[in-house]
């Protein structure tokens, strides 16, 4: 048996972040762009059935634009005999039991759980059964784990869990759900949507976010797209992720340490692209558009004119068109160190030592306490920001922020401080 799994789609949805070109006159780069690409690859592998995690649509204002790409995808897909099976989220309480209905005459289309009730579905395969336990969401709100009083009777010798929820978040409005609970319902492994960061799922121990179809903008950054499992002997043979979304968001990190002219610094730009163009465009099914938050790192004794530089690069973002896949910057920022010792600097009983202690402790090991309590604070501060009614209503709010992130928000701060307070452009720091 193959199984393709698709997490939060989000159709109706639009990049953010993009250059005017690429925002105004391309439509293949959509959540419903994805949603074609998955569709195609799911005929040329002949699954079973095809899994949809919840938040198919974004909200009930795309009823007709969100309806027309999955029912031309579900038509396809059930025309050669492959199922798909959802289960509703947060997003698409309401609008996905509707699309349901319309698809219902059309069959091979089950929503999965309606009501917040648990439902189990049997796909079968020439030698195999797997039996798919599933929960939608009934309201847009739901505060209490939707596994809590719940026993499921198994019936095969394969069972998986398709679960809209919030993992291990016991105050969230999303269905909160424990690791715990799931490792103790008896099933042999969990496909959870909600979270938009893939998780490194494992086939001998399958339990996790599968992660958005296609990132939207460019906090959902690396490689996207649907999870392919391969089912033997009552088994998960394999489990891998199939990197089929349109538009790839990147972090890269250019060394200019070697530079020795600042002048030259475009033309370091131009080859690092075109490098970061030749590893990617050797992948399959290769991205059409890709979006890269770039940051100068490295020693130099050009760091002041290389931060100023980057500063600047708002009003010349560069946009490469010359290659196959379209490569634009969406941001530019320098964390180019000027020719210091930071050890030594941190030393000093003065605002420069302060800094350079606080960037130090980010290179700690994850235990080292001071640097826990760095990480915590830094996310207080930003969670803070995101509950003020102006962003209250973004998406991100309701997903965690992701260690790494705020680590490297934290890094590029303290390393333009640095950078300022060692040139004498600041004379004091709050």
């Amino acid at each position: 048996m193959k199984l393709l799994a698709v997490g939060d789609m989000h159709l109706g949805r639009r990049p953010s972040r993009l250059p005017a070109e690429l925002s105004h006159q391309r439509s293949d780069l959509t959540p419903a762009a994805a949603w074609r690409r998955t569709v195609d690859y799911a005929l040329e592998e002949k699954v079973d059935a095809l899994l949809l995690a919840g938040d198919v649509i974004e909200s009930e204002r795309d009823f007709f634009e969100g309806f027309g790409h999955l029912k031309q995808g579900v038509d396809r897909l059930i025309g050669t005999g492959i199922q798909v099976i959802a289960v509703a989220g947060n997003h698409d309480v309401f609008v996905l039991p509707k699309l349901a209905d319309v698809l219902a005459d059309s069959g091979g289309f089950k929503l999965l759980g309606r009501g917040g009730q648990w439902e189990a579905y049997d796909i079968r395969a020439t030698n195999e059964t797997l039996r798919l336990w599933g929960w939608s969401f009934p309201e847009r709100i739901v505060r209490t784990s939707p596994l809590t009083g719940v026993h499921f009777e198994r019936r095969s010798s394969l069972e998986l869990g398709l679960l809209h929820c919030d993992l291990d978040v016991a105050s969230s409005p999303y269905a909160p759900v424990s690791r715990r609970e799931l490792s103790g319902s008896g099933l042999d492994g969990w496909l959870l949507g909600h979270i938009h960061q893939p998780d490194a799922l494992r086939a001998d121990a399958l339990c996790g976010y599968l992660g958005c179809l296609s990132g939207m903008d460019p906090g959902e950054f690396g490689a996207r797209g649907p999870w392919m499992l391969h089912i033997e002997g009552g088994r998960i043979r394999e489990l891998s992720q199939v990197p089929l979304a349109p538009l790839r968001w990147l972090r890269s990190d250019l060394d200019v340490s070697d530079l020795e002219d600042p002048e030259a610094i475009e033309g370091r730009l131009i080859k690092h692209i075109e490098a970061l163009d030749e590893e990617i465009s050797a992948s399959a099914p290769a991205p059409k558009a890709v979006g890269i938050r770039l940051t100068l790192v490295g020693r130099s004794q050009f760091a002041s004119a290389l931060s100023r530089w980057a500063e600047a690069a708002h009003e010349f973002l560069p946009h490469f068109t010359h290659l196959d896949i379209d490569y634009f910057v969406e941001h530019l920022a320098s964390a180019v160190l000027p020719e210091i010792d930071l050890q030594d600097y941190a030393r000093q009983q003065n605002p420069l030592g302060l800094l350079c202690r606080t960037v130090l402790l980010l290179d700690q090991p994850q235990a080292h306490s001071e640097r826990t309590e760095l990480i915590n604070t830094a996310k207080r501060t930003f969670e803070r920001a995101l509950d003020r009614p102006t962003w209250r209503g973004l998406e991100s709010n309701s997903e965690r922020l992701a260690d790494a992130e705020v680590i490297a928000r934290l890094r590029q701060a303290g390393m333009q401080a640095i950078i300022a307070l060692h040139s004498g452009q600041l004379e004091s720091v709050e």
